[in-house]
This record gives C-alpha cells, sequence and structure tokens, in this order.
C-alpha cells in the first residue's frame, strides 16, 4: 500500500512540474524558463512570452481549429522592431477556446497596433465594401479601409490597424505584421 501511495505523489508531481514547463528540456521559447521571467501587464498578472518561433502546439488555424491567442503571435521586442514605437501597454482580450474572434492591442508612445483575428469565408471576404482599396503583395487577398488592413488566410481574416506614422507608412507597417503572423497562425 505504501508502495502505491508513493507512486501516485511521485506521478502528480511529475504531471504538476511538466505542466509549468519545469520538467521540459525543449520549449521554443515559449515558456518563462526560456524567456528569463514572466512579463507583467499593469495589472500585475502574468503575461505570455512569444518569440519569433511562436508556436501553438495544436497545428495551424489557418483552415480550421481554434483561433491562437494575437498577443502569442509576436513578442514586444518584435512589434516594436516592426514599427519602430516602443509598447507602453498590451491589452488582451478575454476570448475563450473556440471563440470566433481574438484580438491584441499594443499602446505604443507615439500610436498603437491592434492585431484582430477571426473566421470568414471566402465569399464573405469578398463582399465589396465601399470606399475599400485592393492591397497587393500580401495572403491570398487584401484590402485596405479604413486605416485597417484586411487579410485573407485561409478561412482566416487577419485585421492589423497600424496608427502612429504616415498612412503609407502604417500600410507598410501593416503589411510587414501580416507577413510576421501568418505562418504562426
Amino acid at each position: 500500500m505504501k508502495r502505491l501511495s508513493a507512486m501516485v505523489v511521485v506521478s502528480f508531481a511529475v504531471v504538476a512540474l511538466s505542466g509549468c514547463g519545469l520538467l521540459d528540456d525543449k520549449t521554443d521559447g515559449n515558456s518563462a524558463s526560456a524567456a528569463g521571467g514572466q512579463p507583467t501587464s499593469g495589472s500585475g498578472t502574468a503575461q505570455p512570452t512569444p518569440t519569433g518561433s511562436a508556436v501553438s502546439g495544436v497545428g495551424s488555424a489557418k483552415d480550421k481549429g481554434d483561433l491562437p491567442d494575437p498577443c502569442t503571435l509576436l513578442s514586444k521586442a518584435e512589434v516594436t522592431a516592426l514599427t519602430g514605437r516602443q509598447i507602453t501597454q498590451v491589452d488582451k482580450d478575454d476570448a475563450k477556446p473556440g471563440d470566433a474572434t481574438r484580438y491584441c492591442q499594443w499602446q505604443q508612445d507615439s500610436g498603437q497596433l491592434v492585431l484582430f483575428l477571426g473566421r470568414t469565408t471566402e465569399d464573405e471576404f469578398n463582399l465589396q465594401i465601399s470606399g475599400a482599396q485592393k492591397v497587393s503583395g500580401v495572403g491570398e487577398d487584401a484590402f485596405q479601409l479604413s486605416g485597417h488592413l484586411y487579410v485573407l488566410y485561409g478561412t482566416v481574416q487577419i485585421d492589423v490597424y497600424s496608427r502612429g506614422g504616415t498612412d503609407e507608412r502604417n500600410l507598410a507597417d501593416s503589411k510587414k505584421i501580416v507577413e510576421a503572423v501568418m505562418p504562426r497562425i
């Protein structure tokens, strides 16, 4: 009986520690041990520490499955490098697994970057919106409207809003963001 109790305790400890990332020997840079600590938001809660090799661990959500948390698709360093603006705050959605839309907003010292992900179909995406301008060279199809760059990627609509530069600079920044996140979705 003592032997069975000891095995139960050891099994529980292994599961608990591996769930916390303490027993991982390969982290892809997505755990606290790889990041060297947990960044926090203004509320003091731990935030994810994504890297250039961010992975969801469940495969691509391009055509099916839960949409990833957009805040995990880019690190703060990547957002700063892609936009040229320092981050002052990160605002996450309160989405649950299976929600059809997700967003992350990076408040910046002289602007902001918002990344929205949502499920769509090609027909829905191609509905003509008055004033929309086609954008080439990014995704399967793309257009811009009111400062937003909308990109079709499988059944995912990527919507990037970058503010802080000229309209041309904001569009260029938005394209760079889309190119960075598409392979991570």
